[in-house]
């Protein structure tokens, strides 16, 4: 007996479906996605970065020469054409017609609004009277500039709460 050997079972393992595409595959393929998606990032934010460098510059040469309304009109306008991506348009009305009001006195213009309200509701009335009405209140042009020529009256024209 010394001679046979004892009969072991043979263990195996489980077996694994490896029919897909292999890791590496995958791997490349979201490195790939990854990097094509950080370049058009990059290059969205450098047309975005040139675009509100121009327009400053712009609403800075033309703030001397607008009243309130022009710059209204200005900033609108602006808005129409911005060629960055629609949140940072949205959200630079309040810089862009900053820009514009620093270009002279609003003296006259900030004792014309009714600065003891705080909610300033009066924005939406202005912008239906000059016809430009606000369709959806949480994102209007029009209301946004005036919300800022209120900020920028209440705090003694040096700047605006953004």
């Amino acid at each position: 007996m010394l001679g046979t050997a004892l009969a072991c079972p043979r263990v195996t393992s489980p077996e694994f479906e490896t029919s897909g595409p292999s890791l590496r595959l995958v791997l490349g393929i979201m490195a790939i996605v990854v990097v094509v998606m950080g370049v058009a990032a990059y290059w969205r934010y450098d047309v975005s970065e040139d675009h509100f460098a121009v327009t400053l510059t712009e609403m800075d040469r033309k703030g001397p020469v607008l009243d309130v309304e022009g710059c209204i009109d200005a900033v609108i306008e602006w808005h129409a054409r911005c060629e960055a991506n629609k949140p940072l348009c949205d959200n630079g009305v309040p810089q862009v017609m900053t820009h514009c009001l620093v270009g002279r006195d609003r003296k006259d213009a900030c004792e014309s609004i009714e600065l003891g309200s705080a909610k300033a509701q009066w924005v939406y009335l202005s912008c239906l009277d000059r016809g430009t009405p606000c369709r959806n209140k949480k994102q209007c042009v029009c209301a946004d500039a005036y919300r800022t020529l209120d900020s920028y009256c209440r705090h003694d024209q040096k700047g605006v709460a953004l």
